[in-house]
């Protein structure tokens, strides 16, 4: 009994916060869609009522951590489901296995698989290979740079030769070294260990899951050392990866680098690096390739009575070149940079060429497109969250002295608790 009772209070607990979140009334609108990003979900919105002036869209403002939980709270009482769901990269794999989203690929929808990209395709398919979702803003990654450091420490500051200069492991790690010793170690290579692990799994991009069983031994095996090598030369701070102290490292002449997802430089790099105006750029990180870091798919709810509106907007806004080229406008005369749309054909499209004078001129969407065919992108599992937390946790030990093995040790027995069905 006591357990049922701490169940309950668990659920009226979520339903409150539910509640608050997505407020009421959801049923005078054609749709409704909880957004974490609500000045991108506005432009796109307004956009798409300046062709649809009659339909009315319901946007709620959620928080991005607590998104999952609270669409299962609604799930559970089946009140206030949003019509558009939204899968952010890490927790998509977990809202798939849901089995709440139609499958895009079949009637009434029948997606054309030809105009996204395939590794991006990809990321939008379940462990079946139902097609789920459609990707909102493809997320290749590179590496931010500050040019006047490289300039001084590594002799140029040109994207292509530095991105050369990376082109692999040793060679990147030799630079860093550089860096380091070249200032006296007045000059950091990476504010947080954070952002050096986030580039080895991506460019090592070992699957999580093999043949239906975990393969986090073999991730442990093929990014712990690296980053024991690296925390072991002190090219890298202190900081926790995404925290107010971290958002100040964009703007600290103290620290050279940090990763850069395509959706990264409105989001997060322009409101913190005013200093820094004109003297940033981007390239390919350790190992050649740009890596997938963040997105958002697009779902549509399978008990939802406005799946054909759902259909309409989600198509219009992220399959049209009159949806794509009207949002990219309004976030360009907005002041931001823009980001990927996941239209393949519209890649060659003048409007991604354009020079960026926040990042020295740089045309960065070209880039990241030019990159395109050349991203190494993990498929989506259930599991994501619980892997990705458990190794995010050593990371602290690490940079705090703890050596690779132990962290794989502390990785693995932590699994092996939290998904004993994964171990055999």
């Amino acid at each position: 009994m006591k357990k049922i009772a701490t169940v309950l209070l668990s659920v009226c607990i979520l339903l409150s916060a539910s509640a608050a979140a997505v407020g009421c009334g959801s049923d005078d609108y054609d749709l409704t869609i909880w957004s974490y990003d609500t000045a991108t979900t506005e432009a796109m919105v307004s956009e798409y009522k300046k062709v649809n002036p009659d339909v009315d869209i319901n946007i709620v403002p959620v928080d991005g951590n607590a998104y999952i939980n609270l669409l299962q709270t609604a799930l559970f009482v089946e009140e206030d489901v949003p019509d558009i769901l939204w899968g952010d990269y890490f927790s998509r794999g977990k809202l798939f296995s849901l089995d709440i989203c139609e499958d895009l690929s079949q009637e009434p929808y029948n997606l054309d698989t030809g105009l996204i990209k395939d590794w991006v395709l990809e990321l939008c398919k379940d462990e079946e290979g139902r097609l789920l979702g459609v990707e909102s803003g493809p997320a290749p990654t590179g590496l931010l740079y500050k040019r006047d450091l490289c300039e001084q420490y590594l002799g140029t500051s040109d994207e292509a030769e530095l991105s050369e200069m990376f082109a692999t492991w040793e060679g990147f790690f030799d630079a860093c070294k550089t860096i380091r010793e070249e200032s006296g170690g007045e000059v950091v290579p990476f504010a947080s260990i954070g952002d050096v692990y986030c580039i080895i799994v991506g460019m090592e991009n070992v699957p999580y899951m093999k043949d239906g069983k975990q393969n986090i031994e073999a991730v442990c095996d093929a990014v712990f050392p690296k980053l024991e090598q690296f925390v072991a030369e002190g090219l890298c701070g202190k900081m926790d990866q995404w925290t107010a102290a971290y958002y100040t490292s964009y703007n600290n002449p103290k620290y050279v680098f940090n990763i850069c997802p395509a959706w990264c430089m409105d989001y997060h790099i322009k409101g913190n690096a005013e200093d820094q105006a004109g003297n940033l750029g981007i390239c390919k990180p350790a190992g050649g390739k740009l890596f997938s870091f963040g997105g958002t798919s697009y779902s549509i709810y399978n008990r939802s009575p406005n799946k054909e509106a759902a259909w309409d907007f989600i198509h219009w806004a992220l399959l049209t070149e009159e949806g794509q080229k009207n949002t990219q406008k309004a976030i360009l005369d907005a002041g931001g940079s823009g980001g990927i749309g996941t239209l393949a054909t519209l890649y060659g499209d003048p409007m991604y060429d354009r020079e960026d004078e926040f990042f020295g001129g740089q045309k960065i969407l070209k880039f990241f497109l030019d990159n395109m065919d050349n991203v190494n992108a993990r498929p989506v599992t259930q599991y994501d969250t619980t892997f990705s937390e458990s190794l995010g946790l050593c990371l602290n030990s690490m940079k705090n002295g703890k050596t690779a093995a132990e962290c794989k040790e502390t990785v693995m027995a932590e699994l092996k608790l939290k998904l004993p069905e994964l171990f055999g």
